[in-house]
């Protein structure tokens, strides 16, 4: 786990460098399907050697869980 600027938990996912294209090690390519075009900007996780793995924006709402509301409003009287 990895404690980010706001100091809340987050889990990070680290990829095998083997199975990946150089383009997609540099963050030049989506980490899932190769699209260079628009370049991926979504953080998906890390390499080894805590280099940042990125994804587009559509391959990224699959490898990411939306989060869960933290917050319940109770009904008013």
């Amino acid at each position: 786990m990895k404690r980010g600027a706001t100091r809340a938990a987050r889990s990070t996912v680290t990829f095998d460098p083997e199975g990946l294209t150089s383009a997609q090690r540099y963050g030049d390519a989506c980490v899932v399907c190769l699209k260079r075009w628009p370049r991926p900007r979504v953080r998906v996780g890390v390499l080894p050697d805590e280099s940042t793995v990125l994804a587009c924006d559509d391959c990224a709402e699959a490898l990411i869980p939306s989060p869960t509301a933290t917050v319940v409003a109770f009904p008013t009287r």
